[in-house]
């Protein structure tokens, strides 16, 4: 992915573990790296386990400003719905957008839908052949056409983060290949690569970030 050329805003979505917040988290490490200010905001309004709220350290120690209710990260579910989008983008070269991974958390999508539109956005759709309810290119497809339907948006980009936690190898990586190009035949849109770093693991698991 060339980060040069990611528009002001860049939309992340997918299904419900597929890896997309560890994919917006990489992200933004990238477009900061890239000497770009970048701002990344946690709308995931789905999933209180797996946020980017949960990297408020990786990102401050990274240069990365984060956008996330004070609660998002505690026992009280909320995320930063009250995003002032607009003062977001004209106070930064990037933002972008983590949200939840089905059609009721797109739905969040709708009330920015005018700035985004303002502005110019990439939305990429994050695929995982070994999650429930995408294992086949038009389950994925399916599941993509409802979330552009919640939000108002189209997807203009996919992510193949195929993967099975840490049993992942590459032969597993490999096996997904026929899945994402069958995804790409039917949707038209184009396969995006970027090297991602695992960030993102079960609140067990976290550490000091």
């Amino acid at each position: 992915m060339c980060i040069e050329r990611v528009p002001k805003i860049t939309i992340v979505t997918g299904h419900y573990g597929a890896g997309k917040t560890n994919f917006a988290v990489n992200l933004a490490l990238s477009v900061k790296k890239a000497g770009e200010s970048v701002k990344i905001a946690d709308l995931d309004i789905v999933n209180p386990y797996f946020r980017t709220a949960e990297y408020k350290s990786l990102f401050k120690k990274n240069g990365v400003d984060l956008i996330a209710s004070d609660f998002a990260a505690g026992s009280v579910d909320v995320p930063a719905i009250n995003l002032d989008l607009k003062g977001a983008v004209d106070r930064s070269d990037r933002v972008i957008l983590d949200v939840g991974g089905d059609p009721e958390g797109a739905k969040v999508l709708g009330r920015f839908s005018p700035v985004i539109k303002e502005y110019g956005y990439e939305m990429i759709y994050v695929i995982n052949r070994y999650r429930y309810l995408t294992q086949s290119a038009g389950q994925a497809v399916e599941l993509m056409r409802l979330i552009e339907d919640s939000s108002g948006l189209k997807c203009t980009a996919l992510f193949n983060n195929s993967h099975l936690g840490e049993e992942t190898t590459a032969a597993v990586i490999a096996e997904s290949k026929p899945f994402a190009e069958e995804v790409v035949r039917i949707t038209g849109l184009k396969l995006i690569e970027l090297p991602v770093k695992v960030y993102v693991k079960p609140p067990w698991q976290l550490t000091n970030n």
